[in-house]
């Protein structure tokens, strides 16, 4: 798709007029050099609460689905049979796993094709400069984002560029429209396959009579939306639907669980949330002092601080997780990592500090390892993983058709064409070894043990 010149210009200003406005120019994220740069988007920091756009480091699905990432282009510009003299650099930003400060940090990505288009300085409504300085290498192809209403927002804006985006965890069924997704791809499967797995464990244990709970926006409502759709066929009736809403407090999720026990015949909770979701409403339920049987789809999945704190009433939950066989060299590469050995990453040391909670300004953080007690890896660094790999097997496809014996970039990828590199080269992209996914998903059953929760 063509981009008119206007719409080129108009959103070279906003982009520049924000970064100005509100201080963007100074904002952290990862910048490692490359003869390609690949674009990455994590939910390093959850939502904010308020006016706050981010919360409290993300640690499992935000800083090492991040390390994933860094994990994976190390292990290919390590290795001589992809991409051979031709190095792969990452621009990765943080989305605070909200969609609208996701938009606002994907400019990023596409200021380099809109400097080139108009050098000339321009002046913002405040009557500022637009900032010009330090334009980034053009992106290839972007790594992202983890929710799926993140995921829509970045593609609708990426499309416009033609910059190709896979990404590791986006399941709603909306992506899989091509006619309006012309330039996204995924290493998981959409909603559907989830939806359907636990219709059928509702079918298997012949509860026929549920609540639901589904957390707002495409995820959670298209993800119950099909979810309902399986029931229906399976005659499983729903006794009420509720919403959890993006800006909640407790009092608002007590009032869910009190929607719940409304409905005393349905002890079972069907689950389409996000992970923060689900833990506030375990928190209300266990305030409450009222258990429900859970059945929950990967928002929840295998995450133990999911149900920290809330134990009792978790016991029992039927969670879905995308099943994925875990990679032991990440796990050893990131229990390695400590603040003095990863200053790539500028979030790293607030991650020790919370996780260990300790501060670097009025104590000795340097005592602490990730090397000692029990390590969770996250459930979808596979699918980070596989994401890095099948764009950088795509750009060494493309580099051998269009840069033939070649031992670094040719004129024909300077730059990539984004519209031919998406088309003829990612979709049809397949490799071995290092593609570690599961076919099916993997169903988690929290119980109490000893001194906390298992699965």
């Amino acid at each position: 798709m063509a981009v008119p010149l206007a719409a080129w210009l108009w959103l070279m200003r906003l982009a520049t007029c924000l970064a100005a406005g509100h201080g963007m120019a100074g904002k952290k994220e990862i910048s490692t050099d490359g003869d390609l740069v690949i674009g990455g988007l994590f939910p390093v920091h959850e939502k904010g609460v308020g006016s706050e756009d981010c919360g409290k480091i993300n640690e499992h699905r935000g800083i090492q689905r991040l390390e994933a990432m860094l994990f994976a282009l190390d292990e290919i510009n390590k290795d001589g049979s992809i991409l051979p003299g031709v190095r792969l650099g990452a621009h990765i930003l943080d989305t605070c796993s909200k969609d609208t400060y996701a938009l606002e940090q994907s400019l990023d990505f596409v200021r380099a094709s809109l400097t080139r288009v108009d050098g000339s300085e321009h002046i913002c409504p405040d009557g500022s400069y637009a900032v010009h300085d330090d334009v980034p290498t053009a992106i290839t192809g972007v790594i992202g984002g983890s929710y799926s209403d993140v995921s829509i927002q970045v593609a609708n804006l990426l499309r416009l560029f033609q910059i190709p985006q896979i990404s590791y965890a986006s399941t709603s069924a909306k992506l899989s429209d091509k006619s309006r997704y012309d330039y996204f791809a995924r290493t998981v499967p959409p909603d559907f396959y989830q939806a359907k797995a636990m219709a059928e464990i509702l079918r298997f244990f012949n509860w026929t009579y549920v609540s639901t709970v589904a957390s707002e926006g495409d995820y959670g409502e298209t993800g119950i939306e099909a979810f309902e759709q399986e029931a229906r066929m399976r005659n499983i009736c729903i006794a009420t639907s509720e919403k959890v809403g993006r800006s909640m407090n407790k009092k608002t999720y007590d009032g869910v669980v009190r929607a719940l026990l409304q409905k005393p015949n349905a002890r079972v909770v069907v689950l389409f949330t996000r992970s923060e979701d689900a833990r506030e409403l375990l928190a209300a339920a266990q305030r409450a002092n009222m258990s429900f049987m859970w059945v929950a789809s990967d928002g929840w999945g295998a995450l133990e601080s999911v149900v920290a704190g809330s134990e009792a009433v978790a016991e029992g939950a039927i969670t879905i997780e995308l099943a994925a066989y875990p990679i032991k060299e990440f796990a050893a590469y990131f229990r390695n990592l400590n603040p003095y050995n990863n200053s790539r990453n500028p979030w790293f040391q607030e991650f020790w500090e919370q996780k260990f909670k300790c501060s670097f300004h009025t104590q000795d953080c340097s005592r602490y390892s990730l090397k000692t007690g029990k390590f969770e890896p996250e459930s979808k660094i596979t699918f980070v993983v596989n994401a890095v790999y099948a764009m950088a097997h795509s750009l060494h496809n493309m580099h051998q058709a269009l840069c033939p014996n070649a031992t670094k970039l040719c004129d024909a990828m300077k730059p990539v064409n984004g519209k031919r590199f998406y088309k003829d080269f990612m979709l049809n992209v397949n490799f071995d070894g290092e593609s570690r996914g599961g076919d099916g998903v993997w169903l988690p059953n929290w119980k109490v043990m000893g001194g906390g929760v298992g699965k």
